[in-house]
């Protein structure tokens, strides 16, 4: 099946008939998108502003440093904004999302997380895994999105590349492709061999199952990680002055747009990242990241194994203000010792009075990240409150977080307590 064909296929249970027809009718007008802050999210909102500018629609773009969208940042954008029509992208499917067609009342969410909560009814949806999961990206949704309305070029190839690769969709390194995104890659791995083909260079967050190979792509992807604040704000503005306003996904957002307006073969992650505007300052904060990293990756072989349930060994790690902690434990997830079928990997952190940071990696999915994050953040609502908590993600991978100082004593007796329940 071409591209072309699986687009058409798919777009009957995509709503892309009702979501091109809406975008007909805000020509001359102005559209709000809201978009997650990893390279996925990021990529997905550079992938929309472009279709919605090639309909000559006025984009308005908004990185925040949360996942889900949050009523009051809404409903204050909308009267400094006043869109005529609202894309929420890469920022999960809520159940509770349904509620703000009382807000606005052409609100689009495209997503590739599952449902959390009931059912969508009364805003848009385009997400292909509110049925069976499947590995895919919101950049690819995006991708399908823009070349439904007939409005894809090289540069929305190469992000939609991006995201894939960012959440783990495509592993061109070990030649792991989801089935559900083989037809846009097969597409297209032709046209980009110079980004998708093996080489022999330093190995990154993305080489989890081997370190010998890695490729541009997986590169360019980590940089971006980097320069967004790896989707878990992990910023540099303390450190250096220079980097004093980079306190949001919008530095990468912006420098990564600016690259895709006439993107050009690299041959190396330095030449990449020295395309950039604003090369200097991304420069710097690549290098903390790495720097971060090496120091992380020690903390973490120190993890250890907690419980074993249903063929898996459950390790948990413990720290404080860890940096990089869910792309370090990625990679650390495959080099702790274990003879069972799977590991699950739990790293919790403890951010002071910012609250705390729990993430979830498994080697399998055999016990579902993402159930038990929801499961665990869920109750921490019930504790602090609903605003104050959040959880979720992927059988693979997931995040739990609190957003306000908790006694760490009540957090962990939450936590141990969803943990004997497995």
């Amino acid at each position: 099946m071409t591209y072309a064909e699986f687009v058409k296929a798919e777009a009957g249970a995509l709503n892309f008939e009702k979501v091109s027809a809406k975008i007909e009718d805000a020509r001359g007008k102005k559209a709000l998108v809201y978009c997650h802050d990893d390279p996925d999210g990021i990529t997905s909102g550079i992938i929309l502003k472009r279709l919605l500018e090639k309909k000559d629609i006025s984009v308005t773009v908004k990185v925040p440093t949360t996942m889900e969208l949050e009523e009051s940042r809404l409903k204050k954008d909308i009267v400094n904004h006043k869109p005529d029509i609202i894309f929420v992208a890469d920022k999960a499917t809520m159940g509770y999302y349904d509620a703000y067609a009382d807000i606005h009342d052409n609100i689009i969410i495209l997503d590739h997380h599952p449902l959390l909560g009931e059912e969508l009814k009364r805003v848009t949806v385009v997400n292909p895994v509110l049925g069976a999961y499947q590995r895919c990206s919101g950049s690819s949704v995006a991708h399908m999105l823009a070349s439904f309305c007939g409005a894809v070029d090289r540069s929305d190839d190469i992000a939609a590349l991006i995201g894939l690769k960012g959440d783990w969709a495509i592993e061109p390194a070990t030649e792991d492709i989801s089935d559900y995104v083989k037809p846009f890659y097969d597409g297209v791995k032709e046209k980009y061999a110079w980004l998708l083909n093996k080489i022999d260079s330093r190995p990154t967050m993305f080489e989890v199952k081997q370190r010998a190979k890695t490729t541009l792509l997986n590169q360019a992807v980590e940089i971006i990680f980097a320069l967004g604040g790896g989707g878990f704000q992990y910023f540099y503005n303390d450190r250096d002055k220079e980097l004093a306003d980079v306190a949001s996904g919008r530095f990468a957002f912006d420098n990564l747009e600016e690259w895709l307006k006439n993107p050009q073969p690299f041959s190396s992650e330095g030449a990449f990242i020295g395309a950039f505007p604003d090369a200097s300052r991304a420069k710097k904060i690549f290098e903390y990241y790495l720097s971060d990293w090496e120091k992380t990756a020690s903390l973490m072989h120190k993890a250890d194994i907690v419980k074993t349930v249903d063929a898996t060994d459950i390790y948990l790690f413990k720290g404080e203000n860890v940096k990089l902690m869910p792309m370090v434990g990625s990679v650390v997830l495959y080099e702790l010792p274990s003879d069972k079928e799977d590991v699950m990997f739990i790293m919790f952190s403890d951010m002071g009075g910012k609250g705390v940071h729990f993430s979830f990696r498994s080697r399998t999915g055999k016990l579902h990240c993402g159930n038990f994050a929801h499961a665990l953040a869920l109750a921490f609502q019930n504790a602090i409150g609903k605003e104050y908590a959040s959880g979720g993600g992927h059988p693979f991978a997931a995040e739990c977080r609190t957003k306000k100082e908790f006694p760490v004593k009540e957090i962990m007796c939450i936590f141990e307590e969803k943990l004997s329940a497995l």
